[in-house]
């Protein structure tokens, strides 16, 4: 699952960044690589920023 999100500084220099967190709600990762463990779960996999250079997320202070 992919989920859409933006992040907005508000103050004297706003600024908007869009953002999109990848999720795998299951035991293991599709490429076998990681394994929770039974009975466990695995969640965020990566998270990064759409609209910015290399999908880097800028600081947000």
């Amino acid at each position: 699952m992919e989920y859409d999100g933006v992040a907005i500084r508000t103050g004297s220099s706003p600024a908007q960044v869009r953002f999109v967190v990848i999720v795998q709600y299951t035991r293991k990762t599709k490429d076998g690589r990681y394994d929770a463990g039974r009975g466990q779960k695995i969640g965020v996999i990566n998270a990064f920023c759409r609209n910015q250079p290399n999908s880097k997320c800028p600081p947000m202070e």
